[in-house]
């Protein structure tokens, strides 16, 4: 449902011409999703004019205000009620994980990245496509990545000293995801790879930013069968060990596996 927001909060602002250079939609979308049934229509307004974007500057939007409590009701309009009805979780639920993880003496982000990667690869493959057989992903799937990792995370950490944190500054960036167990930052930097695998000097520098000797790498895979590369799952770099995690999105079909 959060993807389903973000595209028609995308589609309104192209409808009226109004360019989102810094991902306004995908703020919005993330606020409404997650906060919207938290509060008031007054207080969501202010959560929402509160939201740090060059848009209204860029497109020369004079009353913010009323801008923004006209996309609102659009959005209450189409998608507050089913709001209501979900549950706000990974696709699936985490239940078989979140077992698995609470009887883990000892919680490593290596057992949560694994665990999130299996639970992807089962239930969450369609949340990055619209259609996989033509190879069209969706807008923005690194933020779709993102966003299921968070949900994973938020619904395995019940009751455990954990949590999660996105888009956080480090440096002059911002990382993906941190996952924090027992005061101990761990990084996740996210990268969809639909041709190179990139990601390994933008995390380096992230754990350079935040004095961290070891730093994850969550990539989802997109390539076609014939062309998948083996990825390696561990990389030396300067600040230290960078450690790959691969999650397939695009799968060999079962009718083709011999």
């Amino acid at each position: 449902m959060l993807f389903s927001i973000q595209a028609y909060i995308e589609e309104y602002l192209a409808s009226k011409n109004i360019t989102d250079t810094d991902g306004y939609a995908v703020k919005l979308a993330n606020l409404y999703y997650f906060n919207r049934l938290n509060y008031d229509n007054l207080n969501f307004t202010n959560k929402v004019n509160r939201i740090h974007s060059l848009i209204f500057y860029s497109n020369s939007i004079s009353d913010r205000r009323a801008f923004i409590q006209i996309l609102v009701n659009r959005v209450d309009y189409f998608f507050k009620a089913s709001l209501e009805k979900n549950i706000n979780t990974f696709p699936g639920g985490t239940i078989d994980e979140l077992k698995k993880i609470q009887q883990k003496p000892k919680l490593t982000i290596e057992f949560l990245l694994s665990e999130f990667s299996k639970a992807t690869e089962a239930r969450a493959i369609d949340a990055f496509w619209i259609s996989r057989i033509k190879g069209n992903l969706r807008q923005k799937p690194e933020k779709i990545g993102q966003t299921l990792f968070t949900l994973f995370a938020m619904g395995t950490l019940l009751n455990r000293p954990g949590l999660a944190l996105r888009e956080f500054q480090s440096g002059i960036g911002y990382v993906d995801v941190g996952i924090i167990f027992c005061s101990i930052l761990h990084l996740v930097e996210i990268k969809v790879m639909v041709k190179d695998f990139t990601g390994t000097s933008q995390l380096d520098q992230y754990m350079a930013s935040e004095n961290r000797p070891e730093g994850s790498l969550l990539v989802f895979d997109t390539l076609i069968p014939e062309k998948k590369i083996v990825l390696p799952k561990e990389i030396p770099c300067s600040s230290g060990i960078i450690k790959v995690y691969k999650v397939d999105i695009n799968p060999i079909p079962p009718s083709r596996v011999k």
